[in-house]
C-alpha cells in the first residue's frame, strides 16, 4: 500500500497524526480532523510552525477523550489517497493557515484542541485510479497571502522554505521560544479575531475576522 502523497501547491504542506495499533495488529496513522457538521476533514497546515504549534497545545490541553501524542509529519510522507478511499472515496480537506484568538491574542483551545482559520478544499478519488498527484486550488493560497497582508504579516510566506530547510535542532530551539512567547485560553471569545505567528516579527499578528471561516470554501 502506497503511504506517499504527490501533489501540487506553492508551498510545503503539513498534517498533525497520532499513531495507535488496531485490534489486527495493523498499524493507523491518524490525521487530526477539524470544522464541524459538513465541513470538517484533516487539518493540512501551510506553515510547519504552526502545525508544531497545533500539536503541541493540543497535546497540552487535550480532552478526555483525546491523547498527548499528536507529531507532524509533512503531507508527503502520508497515504492521503488511501485515506480517502477507507471514507468512501471523497474528503474534504481543510487547509489551516492561522489560528482563532482573543481579543488579546491568547490562542483559543476552549475544547482541547487549538481553533484555526481554514480554507476548505474537496477530493474525490475512484477505486480505479492509480497514481494520483494531488492538486491544491492555487486560489486558495492567493487568498491567503491577501489575509496574511491584511493582519500585517506581509511576509510569513516567504518564510515557509527557510523555516522547513531548518535542522530538526534549530527548529526546536525555535518552536520552544515560540512557544514560550504563546498565550492560550479555555474561554471561547464573543468576537471573532485570528492570527499567525510571524518568524521575521518574532511575534503573533493578529486582528478581527473579516471573512468567516464558513465562507472558505472551494469544492
Amino acid at each position: 500500500m502506497n503511504q506517499t502523497t504527490d501533489y501540487l501547491a506553492p508551498f510545503s504542506l503539513w498534517l498533525c497524526v497520532r499513531r495507535h495499533y488496531c485490534g489486527d495488529g495493523t498499524l493507523f496513522v491518524e490525521p487530526a480532523w477539524i470544522g464541524s457538521g459538513e465541513h470538517t476533514g484533516p487539518a493540512v497546515f501551510v506553515s510547519r510552525l504552526h502545525a508544531h504549534v497545533y500539536a503541541a497545545l493540543r497535546n497540552r490541553h487535550h480532552g478526555r477523550d483525546d491523547s498527548n501524542n499528536w507529531q507532524c509529519v509533512p503531507l508527503h510522507a502520508f497515504g492521503l489517497r488511501e485515506h480517502i478511499r477507507e471514507l468512501g472515496g471523497r474528503m474534504n480537506c481543510e487547509l489551516a493557515f492561522g489560528f482563532a484568538t482573543d481579543d488579546a491574542g491568547a490562542l483559543v483551545v476552549a475544547e482541547g484542541a487549538p481553533r484555526v482559520r481554514f480554507f476548505e478544499v474537496s477530493f474525490e478519488v475512484g477505486d480505479d485510479v492509480g497514481e494520483t498527484t494531488f492538486s491544491f486550488n492555487q486560489w486558495a493560497f492567493e487568498f491567503m497571502r491577501a489575509e496574511w497582508l491584511g493582519i500585517g504579516a506581509t511576509s510569513l510566506d516567504a518564510t515557509f522554505d527557510r523555516i522547513d530547510a531548518m535542522s530538526d535542532v534549530a527548529f526546536a530551539r525555535m518552536l520552544e521560544a515560540v512557544l514560550a512567547d504563546t498565550a492560550s485560553t479555555r474561554d471561547a471569545p464573543d468576537v471573532e479575531h485570528w492570527a499567525v505567528y510571524d518568524p521575521d516579527a518574532g511575534r503573533w499578528v493578529g486582528a478581527p475576522v473579516c471573512v468567516p471561516v464558513r465562507a472558505l470554501t472551494l469544492h
